[in-house]
């Protein structure tokens, strides 16, 4: 539906280099990246608020690089919600839609569902000064909906918001997407947003497109370190492979060797990724990838516990807080960790394919 074709852009200091992407029709899109990685000027881009310096932007297979944003068909919604100060919570909604011809009364009668729908009916002849955070975003949503785009573009909706008010946001926001077929584009720094909500997802660093693709492969086979770091991959490990026997490799981490699936040859450099949660604490025997270590730190958050583990190179395990004080998991305590080879993600350094490991 829409796509990037080798995309350069250039504000003051700053560039976009060289973006290929493509979103399809009903994908909810995630551009995720440090800050100032470049991912709001992306999403302008596609609002149509920046013109490309070279490249072209397609929507449905046309080009519209030189479209102006209000025939582009899409709704963009900021983090600061960008409400009129001086306008009822209804005549918000309805602004769009008068803009575009609509008499008041006819916007009216397509806001009152809109009201209902987001639950803010009883806000309709209030002020945005008068709202707290998640109210003004459930406005600012709802008057970017009012006008039917086919593309909803939102920059962190949920950065200003408290954890409680999040869950709920996530909760229209998903209902939005499934229940209207949207194809909405999200822009975040919360991989915690990603794993919630994304289809598919890109991710951006210092300007440059390092990873794009199915959500649950960028999350979970990431194709390089940087991009594994910033997803958050708990555990990284570099090390070498000692020998491949038809696609089951031997690596040496430190000394330590794990066993992984993958091409990699004997003498070729890798890079493991390795997720907290498939790291089993005190499993027993005749698992694989089993070593043994102490206790380094447990840092109890919420109902889970994060167990940094010292085998000879330090691993970090994610059990319930329960798990962790019934195992009476404290600095220095002797414990067995095991990983199962399928999931171990391997990242070759001499070549930029991705390797299945999960």
């Amino acid at each position: 539906m829409i796509e990037f074709d080798r995309v350069s852009l250039t504000l003051g200091s700053f560039s976009l280099k060289e973006i290929n992407l493509s979103i399809g029709k009903g994908d909810y899109y995630f551009i995720v990246g440090p800050s100032g990685a470049g991912k709001t000027v992306l999403l302008e881009a596609i609002a149509g608020l920046h013109r490309p310096d070279r490249g072209r932007v397609l929507l449905r297979d046309a080009e519209i690089t030189a479209l102006p944003p209000e025939r582009r068909g899409v709704a963009l919604v900021y983090q600061d919600y960008s409400l009129f100060p001086n306008m009822t919570v209804a005549d918000n909604i309805s602004y769009g839609l008068r803009v575009r011809g609509m008499r008041k009364a006819g916007a009216r009668a397509e806001v009152a569902p809109l009201l209902e729908r987001f639950g803010i009916a009883h806000l309709a002849d209030r002020y945005p000064g008068t709202l707290s955070g998640g109210e003004q975003q459930r406005v600012a949503l709802a008057r970017a909906v009012a006008v039917k785009p086919d593309i909803l573009l939102l920059d962190e909706p949920l950065s200003a918001l408290d954890p409680v008010t999040q869950e709920k946001f996530i909760e229209d926001l998903r209902r939005l997407h499934r229940e209207d077929g949207l194809t909405i584009v999200q822009v975040s720094h919360s991989r915690r947003e990603a794993h919630l909500l994304a289809t598919r997802m890109a991710v951006i660093i210092d300007g440059s497109l390092v990873d794009e693709g199915d959500a649950a492969a960028v999350l979970n086979a990431p194709k390089s370190r940087e991009v594994a770091a910033f997803v958050g991959v708990e555990n990284i490990l570099d090390g070498t492979v000692t020998a491949n026997q038809d696609g089951h490799a031997m690596v040496d981490v430190g000394g330590r060797i794990f066993e992984v699936l993958t091409d990699a040859a004997a003498g070729e450099a890798v890079t493991l990724c390795i997720r907290a949660d498939d790291v089993v604490v005190n499993a027993g025997d005749g698992v694989q990838n089993t070593l043994s270590g102490r206790v380094a730190s447990v840092v109890e958050n919420g109902p889970v516990a994060e167990v940094r583990v010292d085998c000879g190179v330090i691993l970090t395990a994610v059990l319930t807080r329960r798990s962790a004080r019934d195992l009476s998991l404290l600095p220095g305590t002797p414990v067995t960790l095991s990983v199962k080879a399928t999931a171990i993600h391997v990242i070759r350094s001499s070549s930029s394919s991705r390797e299945a490991g999960r």
